[in-house]
């Protein structure tokens, strides 16, 4: 790999465990508006609890595969939190995974 190249093992969460009783981790389905074009997504909104939230900048994305899935996340900024939602390409459903700050 260069200098410059990526490396997925560096990312800060991927030795994180999954700990599911942790209230800002989510897993919770949501619905997103997103544009789709040259073959990258970009999301725009979306709803959650019956509430819309603008996505004012990306600050991050990345993919990882779960098996035949390729799951797409991204760190999005609303102005007034970061989070993490994901897109599987398999289930064509959009989740929200955590509450960064």
């Amino acid at each position: 790999m260069g200098q410059n190249g990526f490396n997925p093992k560096a990312r800060w969460d991927r030795s994180m465990p999954i700990d599911n009783h942790n209230p800002e981790f989510l897993n919770e389905r949501i619905e997103v508006l997103a544009w789709f074009k040259g073959g990258k997504i970009h999301p725009r909104m979306f709803m959650w609890n019956n509430k819309e939230y603008k996505i004012n900048k990306v600050n991050y994305n990345w993919q990882e595969r779960q098996g035949e899935a390729v799951i797409n996340y991204f760190s999005v900024d609303t102005g007034a939190n970061l989070y993490q939602i994901s897109f599987s390409n398999t289930a064509l459903s959009w989740r929200i995974d955590k509450i960064i700050q």
